[in-house]
């Protein structure tokens, strides 16, 4: 067989190539994308697609193999396991940092191993990972306690597959100032103040968005319950379950048991509580009918 042309390095090369959607690269090259491009994903790129990553991340490439083992994960510090653990091009970290990178940027295990250090550290530095945000002084403010001001926005990202999207998260506390992230406590503590003034001394004050009836099965029982779903947000307070529940309506309060709590999700019913400022869904069995969108749930 004679010498055929890479298609990356531009190089001649002898025997089979390894194919890419326009060409055939040779094994020099084969060796280098196999280091940015997770299992046969370069089978569907460019050659100049490919040639682009290989640039990008040629001095990592360069000294991919004189990487020194660390004692410890980089990213949380802890001893890092000989055998659980993920080789990343230019660093290693534990596999517990890297199943939670997989999840925080949304990639597959071998998808991280293709990239550096430096592309993943600031998922980790995101408030909602660390739990709140360190101000230029060094204070560190607790994410719990702000988000009576500051909850967790909502929003959608497209995923393949069936549902074709999946909940995510956005973060106000990363796009504070200094300033305002100082000023964040106080200003908490006022929001609670007025709150409690307005709806009363209670354990937890929940605000419905909807109602949703469930179909639900026996689960054993002799006979069929009802099951809805009470959507909305903690606006004070912390709700955890068997708590009870009263909404009232001209004179005469209703209560419920709350039986599960979920998150923003439809139907993901398995949080121990609902924490101040957080987004998810009240599970009651029996009639509903006294339940509206807009109503305020006392939580005792």
């Amino acid at each position: 067989m004679g010498a055929k042309i890479c298609c990356i390095c531009g190089k001649e090369y002898k025997g089979m190539g390894h194919p890419c959607k326009d060409g055939d690269y040779c094994g020099d090259c084969e060796k280098k994308v196999t280091r940015v491009f997770p299992g046969e994903d370069a089978y569907y790129e460019t050659s100049a697609a490919i040639r682009a990553k290989l640039e990008k991340y040629a001095d990592a490439i360069a000294a991919y193999d004189s990487v020194p083992r660390p004692e410890t994960c980089p990213i949380c510090g802890k001893k890092l396991p000989k055998l659980m653990s993920m080789r990343l091009l230019d660093a290693y970290i534990c596999m517990n940092c890297a199943e939670k990178a997989s999840g925080l940027m949304h990639q597959s295990y071998d998808a991280i191993g293709c990239m550096c250090l430096g592309e993943i550290l600031p998922f980790f530095n995101k408030a909602s990972v660390q739990g709140g945000k360190t101000d230029s002084g060094g204070v560190f403010h607790d994410a719990d306690s702000l988000r009576v001001l500051y909850p967790l926005i909502r929003t959608l990202r497209e995923t393949p597959g069936e549902d074709g999207y999946d909940v995510d998260y956005i973060d106000p506390l990363d796009s504070l100032s200094d300033e305002e992230l100082r000023s964040a406590p106080e200003r908490a503590e006022l929001r609670r103040s007025y709150l409690r003034q307005q709806y009363g001394d209670h354990k937890a004050i929940f605000e419905v968005d909807a109602v949703t009836k469930l179909y639900n099965t026996s689960k054993g029982r002799r006979f069929y319950r009802d099951e809805y779903r009470i959507g909305g947000r903690v606006l004070l307070g912390e709700i955890a379950l068997r708590d009870t529940a009263v909404v009232r309506r001209g004179e005469q309060p209703r209560e419920l048991q709350i039986r599960k709590l979920g998150d923003s999700r439809e139907y993901i019913s398995n949080l121990k509580e609902l924490k101040e400022g957080s987004e998810g869904g009240l599970f009651a069995e029996g009639v509903l009918s006294f339940v509206y969108p807009g109503d305020i749930l006392c939580i005792d």
